[in-house]
């Protein structure tokens, strides 16, 4: 994926944050740019660019992110326009994607609601349909 490649970097507007493995981190995170997390979060992730969850990372909460790259273990909800599971991560809860790549040896515990998620617009010369006023 090029998480740390080596045109990346802070002058090119990309921003990384990083949980490493000897950390825990506790909290809401908002992250702009990045996130790879190798150790343990406990809390939410939120408007991340990419969220990548090493083979001994965990997250304990949701996450919404463009792009969510599970290796590890999420307990939580997921949120992404694509979302990839590789073997042998975990993740129990409920996913909503876009697109989503599960490799095998990949585990789901939840519901999962994969491809568009807008209500699709009325067709030209169709109309919405009005609440009755019975």
């Amino acid at each position: 994926m090029g998480f740390l490649k080596k045109d990346s970097d802070f002058a090119s507007g990309e921003h990384y944050s990083v949980v490493s493995a000897e950390c825990y981190f506790q909290g809401t995170l908002s992250v702009q740019g990045s996130l790879r997390v190798d150790g343990s979060l406990e809390g939410s992730v939120d408007n991340a660019r990419h969220v990548i969850v090493g083979k001994d990372g965990k997250i304990t909460g949701d996450v919404s992110a463009e792009i969510v790259v599970c290796g590890g273990m999420i307990e939580g909800n997921v949120c992404a326009d694509m979302l990839e599971v590789l073997s042998p991560a975990f993740i129990k809860g409920d996913i909503r994607a876009k697109k989503m790549i599960v490799e095998e040896g990949g585990r789901i515990d939840g519901q999962c609601v994969i491809g568009a998620m807008e209500e699709p617009a009325p067709a030209d010369g169709e109309e919405e349909p009005q609440p009755s006023q019975d």
